[in-house]
C-alpha cells in the first residue's frame, strides 16, 4: 500500500478565474468522497494495523539497506553529498521516455545545452534513441537492476549491453544506485541511496525518497538536490492508461509508448503484479500523479503543454518546440 493515501485531501489546483472556474471546481469537489475516516480507510483497503505492519515493514528494509549497503559505500554516498546546491544560478532539462519528448527540436535543445543555458538529464534507453546522436546528457540515471546484470535477462541483455557500452563510450556522468556502484563501469559516477519511505516528504538522494520508484523521477530528484534555480521536464506524461484495452476474457492490454519507439507498436498484458482489475491499475496510476505534487516547491517548468500533469506550471518563453509538431 501506498504512503499518498494516508494523506489528507488532495488540494484542488490554480484555475483561472470565471464562470468555467466554477464548473470545473464545482465537478472536482463533488468527486471527493465525505466520508467518517473509519469508512475511507476501509474503502481504501487500509487499517491501523496494516498501516503499522507498512511502517514496520519500511523502517525494516531502510534499516537493512543501511547496513548492507550504506555502510559498504560511504566514500561514493559522501561524494553524492557534495552535489547538494551545487548547481545554484543554473537550468536542467529532464528527460523522461513520454512521446511528448517528440515535440522537442533536437536542434534547439542542443543549442541551448552548447551555450549553457541548461545541463541535460536523462534515463533508461535514451542514449540508444535518435534523439541521442543529436543530444548528449550531461547526466544520466539508470535504477534498473537489468543494467547491472543483463545475461539475467536474455531477452533484453542486446539493448541494455548497447546502453551501456554507449554511456561508457560517450563518458556521461552516470548517477547508480549504491548497490551497483562497484560493478557499474562509467568513469564519472555518483551513487544513490534507492530505497523509499513513503512516510516522509523530503525530496534527496542521499537518504529515502518519498516518491514512487520510477527512473524519471529519480532523475528529476537529483536535478532537485543540485539545486538548479530552474528545471524544465519532458516527457512525464504518465498517460499510457488512455490507451488500455480490456478484451473478452478480462485481460488488460496497453502501450507504454515513449517518444522512440517505432510505428506500430504492440500493446503489452497487463501483469498480475502490476494489477488485478481495472480500478487496481488506476488506483496505482494515481501515485504517479500525487508523487510528483510532492516535488511542487521546487522551479520546475513542464513543457509538455497539453499533458495530463498539472502541478507544474506550464507557461513558459523558451524557443525549444519543433515549429511543425508531430503530437
Amino acid at each position: 500500500m501506498h504512503g499518498n493515501v494516508f494523506g489528507g485531501r488532495p488540494k484542488l489546483a490554480n484555475k483561472s478565474k470565471g464562470a468555467k472556474q466554477g464548473v470545473a471546481v464545482g465537478i472536482r469537489r463533488s468527486f471527493v468522497p465525505k466520508l467518517p475516516v473509519r469508512l475511507l480507510m476501509k474503502y481504501l483497503g487500509l487499517s491501523i494495523p496494516r498501516i503499522f505492519l507498512f511502517w514496520l515493514d519500511t523502517v525494516a528494509r531502510n534499516w537493512y539497506y543501511r547496513f548492507k549497503v550504506v555502510s559498504r559505500h560511504i566514500g561514493p554516498l559522501q561524494k553524492t553529498r557534495q552535489l547538494k546546491g551545487s548547481k545554484a544560478g543554473k537550468q536542467a532539462l529532464v528527460l523522461a521516455n513520454g512521446p511528448s519528448v517528440g515535440k522537442l527540436d533536437p536542434a534547439k535543445i542542443k543549442r541551448l545545452q552548447q551555450a549553457d543555458a541548461f545541463d541535460v538529464f536523462a534515463v533508461n534507453s535514451y542514449i540508444n534513441s535518435p534523439l541521442a546522436e543529436v543530444v548528449t546528457p550531461n547526466y544520466y540515471l539508470l535504477s534498473d537492476p537489468a543494467y547491472f546484470n543483463p545475461a539475467k535477462y536474455p531477452h533484453l541483455t542486446e539493448r541494455l549491453t548497447t546502453d551501456i557500452n554507449l554511456l561508457t563510450q560517450k563518458d556521461i556522468t552516470c548517477f547508480v544506485p549504491l548497490e551497483h556502484y562497484n560493478a557499474a563501469p562509467f568513469r564519472k559516477k555518483f551513487g544513490f541511496y534507492d530505497r523509499g519511505n513513503l512516510f516522509l516528504s523530503k525530496i534527496t538522494i542521499t537518504g529515502p525518497r518519498c516518491f514512487v520508484s520510477m527512473t524519471a523521477y529519480k532523475a528529476l530528484a537529483a536535478a532537485c538536490y543540485m539545486g538548479y534555480s530552474q528545471i524544465y521536464i519532458c516527457g512525464f506524461d504518465n498517460d499510457y492508461f488512455l490507451n488500455l484495452v480490456v478484451d473478452e476474457n478480462n485481460e488488460m492490454y496497453y502501450i507504454d509508448r515513449h517518444f522512440y519507439d517505432k510505428t506500430g507498436s504492440q500493446p503489452s498484458k497487463v501483469r498480475d503484479a502490476h494489477a488485478h482489475s481495472v480500478g487496481e491499475l488506476l488506483y496505482s496510476h494515481h501515485f504517479l500523479f500525487k508523487d510528483l505534487e510532492r516535488f511542487t516547491e521546487y522551479p520546475i517548468i513542464n513543457l509538455n503543454q497539453k499533458g495530463l500533469v498539472d502541478c507544474f506550471p506550464k507557461q513558459h518563453s523558451l524557443d525549444i518546440y519543433k515549429n511543425n509538431p508531430s503530437m
